[in-house]
């Protein structure tokens, strides 16, 4: 199968969680064409794709403005194929109790503004990137975890992706490619580790995430 992977990164962990899934997905049997989502070359036709896989991650409550517009541009193209949305939190570990609820919204109401209706959905928790960032984004993450009770050394960074979880999803999305239209999963059937609960409106299996990821 020939898929499209497309990513928003601005400190580069979403794009080493999409690059984690397409290695699993090449180790598969599938070709993959990795692009950031501003830098995609003209002569790439998403409609030539047999599944596109796109990924993006959350500063500050925000999705890249790129992503969003590829979204939409090839909107036809993302509800005519198999496609999967991975998206990255980079300010919280997984293991504080609101991040669960903050990653879904964040999700949800992408996915609203977009019209788009992927058949997977992923969320893991991201990095910390404190020496990374410029002095206002720095002091504003920093309240944000004060707040929160996360991290706020800012002389270091922290990562908190769960590649366990990460490798999970990817092999679930490759077996879910390969897969004939009549084997898909029902909101009956018991999940692997490490995915939510199935969305009665699509056949697929929504929500993968780890314990303690970006």
């Amino acid at each position: 199968m020939k898929i499209l992977a497309v990513y928003g990164s601005n400190y580069g962990q979403a794009q080493a969680v999409l690059r984690r899934v397409t290695a699993v997905l090449e180790g598969r049997g599938h070709t993959v064409s990795v692009f950031k989502g501003n830098a995609i070359p003209a002569d790439v036709a998403v409609e030539g794709f047999d599944a596109i896989v796109v990924a993006a991650s959350i500063i500050l409550g925000h999705y890249q403005t790129y992503i969003r517009d590829f979204v939409k541009r090839h909107h036809t193209a993302l509800c005519a194929l198999p496609t999967a949305f991975v998206s990255v939190n980079s300010t919280a570990p997984e293991s504080m109790p609101e991040w669960r609820d903050t990653a879904q919204r964040d999700v949800q109401q992408f996915l609203k503004q977009t019209a788009w209706a992927p058949r997977w959905t992923a969320t893991f928790s991201g990095a910390l990137r404190y020496r990374r960032y410029g002095p206002v984004t720095r002091w504003i993450v920093k309240m944000i975890n004060r707040r929160r009770g996360g991290p706020t050394d800012t002389s270091r960074d922290y990562e908190f992706t769960d590649w366990h979880a990460v490798d999970r999803f990817a092999d679930d999305l490759a077996e879910g490619l390969a897969a004939p239209v009549h084997s898909m999963p029902t909101t009956t059937d018991v999940l692997p580790r490490g995915l939510g609960r199935l969305d009665p409106r699509r056949p697929w299996p929504i929500g993968a995430r780890g314990h303690h990821g970006r």
